[in-house]
């Protein structure tokens, strides 16, 4: 099957080295010599170069110095999608589903930051999708607490003090860490005894999956659903990669949890539900704070198992808004994108990709709270790059309705929009998810309008 990049630039992309390569000073480290050996010199030395939009930027300018925001020309009635043509892929698999042909899910991986770590505007987005598609299933959500206020739609967790979290991160541009933290970018470490984590899922689910890394000195656990253990799972093996276990259950609602046995080192990166139906899956993998620049601190062949596993139809990256805070050049943030880019291309060449443009974010000034500049400029990057590298872009910040909007939405009664002014409301989060839904599937009825396709009525 062709791939969804254009020649010149997906070349290039599958021939990004890492952040190394890329200037930005981080190096690729494996989580052991048997997953993955950072590259010869002498092959970093002879790659070519990467091939960039003839607008590609000075690496020492500033962004405010080089971006101004062009006039943005979309087809009429997909709103704030622009080159729905790249979801050409995304729009096959919703096709071949809803004219019952399908094979299995479709499926959407989608990374953020905070704004999708909330699940608020993915749960609106995921909703809206199987209401037309069907329920394949919750997806892929984290087991225990990566973080104290994990938060996702229908989601429940908790776990014991003895588990560690862990994630992947840049400090001074190296990486900190092994890079083997599962496909929602952070997981759990523990060598005690006794150790509990746990998930509660309100919707249906009739299989479930637990995602664990298996190593040398890898100790057991033991899989409990709905209270009754099930069974007993080694994570030791002769090298150091990524494992899935999948139990068939009674469908409905279920518990997983996992109980560590003492005997060694257990990595544990979540549970995925499915469902015996084929439908739409929306996976949301936010992490607060995040740029887009973490997926760098991952190892890139761990990151490979798991998109692999994983199989998305549609890669979503939404990131933005940190960044617009950052003191980062143009250039820099460019080969960011570009190299997170490059490695999902290499692992699953065959998914659709969009850019999820960050929402409204003000500054306060002397003349009140006004759109940050800095986001604006974010945004022209993130365009250049998504049509450079065959990526459909969507724009939130047009979507709410452009300059100042989260400024007024703060003042509302009830707001839709933080006091911060940088993150949403539920009500807000909701709108937004709602309405990039809505146009993700105009797109989708004009790629069907096209091929003569008829339209199928709701499920």
């Amino acid at each position: 099957m062709r791939s969804q990049f254009p020649r010149p630039l997906r070349s290039a992309l599958i021939l990004a080295l890492g952040a190394a390569a890329l200037g930005t000073g981080a190096t690729v480290v494996g989580c052991s010599d048997a997953v993955a050996k950072a590259r010869p010199a002498s092959e970093v030395a002879s790659a070519p170069a990467i091939t960039r939009p003839p607008t590609a930027v000075a690496a020492t300018a500033p962004l405010a110095e080089v971006v101004t925001p062009q006039a943005v020309v979309r087809p009429p009635g997909i709103g704030a999608l622009e080159n729905p043509a790249a979801l050409r892929r995304f729009y096959e698999a919703l096709a071949r589903l809803e004219d019952g042909k399908a094979q299995g899910d479709v499926k959407v991986v989608h990374f953020g930051d905070s704004h999708t770590a909330a699940d608020y505007e993915t749960g609106a987005v995921r909703r809206s999708l199987q209401q037309k598609f069907g329920d394949g299933g919750r997806g892929f959500v984290a087991l225990g607490q990566p973080w104290k206020k994990y938060v996702q739609d229908g989601v429940r967790t908790g776990m014991t003090k003895e588990w560690q979290p862990e994630r992947g991160k840049l400090v001074a541009g190296k990486v900190v860490g092994d890079g083997c933290y599962g496909l929602g970018g952070v997981c759990l470490l523990t060598q005690k005894k006794g150790a509990r984590a746990w998930t509660e899922v309100s919707a249906q689910a009739s299989k479930v999956e637990v995602a664990y890394l298996e190593q040398p000195e890898g100790g057991s656990f033991d899989l409990f659903i709905d209270g009754s253990r099930t069974m007993r799972l080694s994570t030791k093996g002769q090298a150091v990669s990524s494992a899935f276990k999948s139990v068939d259950v009674q469908e409905g609602p279920h518990n997983v949890e996992v109980r560590t046995v003492g005997d060694g080192d257990v990595r544990v990166f979540g549970v995925s539900l499915d469902r015996t139906q084929a439908g739409v899956v929306y996976d949301a993998l936010g992490i607060n704070g995040a740029r887009a620049s973490i997926a760098l601190s991952w190892n890139e062949q761990h990151m490979a198992e798991q998109l692999k596993h994983r199989a998305p139809d549609l890669v979503v990256l939404a990131y933005g808004t940190n960044e617009s805070g950052d003191e980062t050049t143009a250039q820099t943030y460019e080969r960011q994108i570009v190299d997170v880019l490059g490695r999902i291309s290499r692992a699953v060449p065959n998914s659709a990709c969009l850019l999820l443009g960050p929402p409204d974010r003000a500054v306060e000034t002397k003349d009140g709270w006004m759109t940050s500049p800095k986001l604006v400029e974010v945004m022209a990057v993130q365009r250049r790059v998504a049509e450079a590298a065959g990526c459909a872009y969507y724009s939130q910040f047009d979507a709410m309705g452009g300059d100042g909007t989260i400024a007024s939405w703060a003042l509302e009664d009830p707001p839709r929009a933080g006091k911060d002014r940088v993150h949403l409301s539920k009500d807000g989060y909701t709108q937004l998810g709602t309405t990039f839904a809505s146009d993700l599937l105009r797109g989708y009825a004009s790629y069907r309008a096209e091929r003569g396709k008829p339209a199928v009525a709701n499920r």
